[in-house]
């Protein structure tokens, strides 16, 4: 299975979906996974355009995609996924991923990603504000 772990991006086709670290952890620890695509920033993008309780709510920044990262480094090898790639708008953070990957001798990929984003269909723009 290709596992694509997002909270807002729209899903490739083929892929998997996960919008949360229990979802995407759920289905790491089948063992099935053999591609993953991990975002770091939960709802920040739309950090602007969210009304203060909103963010307040939501605490933006506050929780990230790392768990998933970290999970992926205590597996047992044979069970990981076999490419696995970090598709953030936050460079430093996809970039402190791949180290912590790298670190643990798991080989990874970051590929920049952009804030202006194509939202899923079941999640528009105006139900966050």
């Amino acid at each position: 299975m290709k596992l694509y772990v997002d909270d807002l991006r729209r899903c490739p086709e083929g892929w998997e979906l996960a919008r949360n670290n229990t979802e995407a952890i759920r289905l790491l620890s089948t063992g099935y996974v053999e591609e993953i695509s991990i975002d770091h920033d939960i709802c920040v993008p739309f950090s602007g355009e969210l009304s203060e309780g909103v963010r307040r709510r939501l605490q933006i920044g506050g929780e990230t995609f790392q768990p998933v990262v970290y999970y992926i480094t205590v597996m047992k090898p044979e069970f990981r996924p076999k490419k696995i790639t970090m598709h953030t708008s936050n460079q430093p953070a996809g970039e402190k991923m791949i180290l912590l990957m790298q670190f643990h001798g798991i080989e990874a990929t970051y590929v920049p990603s952009s804030y202006h984003i194509q939202l899923d269909d079941e999640i528009k723009g105006e139900d966050l504000l």
